[in-house]
């Protein structure tokens, strides 16, 4: 399996002063949309210092609202193993450094290639990005938006798995997917994470984990998209260790 990861330093300024306790409303609202963040992706959303950030976020682990991490935190009133994030909202996190993934994944392929395209954030740069390739090659995918991206080119063939949709979701999961990826030599797999820790690649649900273990047996080449942030703690369901 290849890893496609990429991480910047970016500069520590705060631009918009908050008065503390606004500054820690934000970031505890910010958390109960994505369960889990990275001390770099409040400062771009919050345009806070990452110095200031520090402390807020210990004030917040002293009152019990958060547990720290390594270099961010995650809620510690929720289940965090079985945290759904919010799916639009995923978007706006690190959009910079997935679309350099995405990029680079992109040029990774060789014309011609067959490659699946699992459903994420990530992924779908990944695919905008073959589009702007202007390369061609053949598509499956589960992903209802990917599909319609890749669909823009006339240089790519585009498949799309059936199955049932997950509610607010682009996502096609089920046992029709699964089956259908059995019939399936893929040159490439490209495919994202909610959590990479230590040697486990892992996810909240356990029909996304499993559709995603059925396409990394229907290809040659399997490539894991994350940035940076991905790397946190484990949730519930292991989909593959990184060998």
């Amino acid at each position: 399996m290849e890893l496609v990861a990429h991480s910047d330093n970016l500069p520590d300024v705060e631009s918009v002063p908050l008065l503390p306790a606004l500054r820690r409303q934000r970031i505890a609202e910010f958390l109960h949309h994505h369960g889990a963040v990275t001390l770099q992706q409040l400062a771009d959303s919050l345009h806070v210092s990452l110095s200031t950030l520090r402390r807020d976020l210990d004030a917040l682990a002293e009152e019990g609202v958060v547990e720290r991490t390594h270099g961010g935190a995650i809620l510690r009133h929720l289940q965090y193993s079985t945290f759904e994030p919010n799916i639009a909202a995923a978007r706006d996190l690190s959009p910079r450094e997935k679309r350099l993934v995405g990029a680079a994944a992109a040029d990774s392929l060789v014309p011609g290639q067959s490659v699946i395209f699992d459903s994420g954030s990530t992924v779908l740069e990944a695919a905008r990005a073959v589009v702007a390739r202007k390369i061609p090659i053949v598509a499956v995918t589960n992903d209802i938006e990917i599909a319609q991206v890749l669909n823009g080119s006339p240089l790519v063939q585009v498949h799309i798995f059936g199955g049932q949709l997950r509610p607010g979701s682009n996502t096609v999961v089920g046992e029709q997917v699964q089956n259908a990826a059995k019939l399936i030599c893929a040159d490439v797999l490209f495919f994202g994470a909610h959590a990479v820790t230590d040697n486990i690649v892992s996810e909240t649900s356990p029909e996304v984990a499993a559709v995603k273990r059925a396409l990394m047996r229907s290809a040659t080449s399997r490539r894991l998209l994350v940035d940076a942030s991905k790397f946190r703690p484990r949730v519930f369901m292991t989909v593959c260790d990184m060998t």
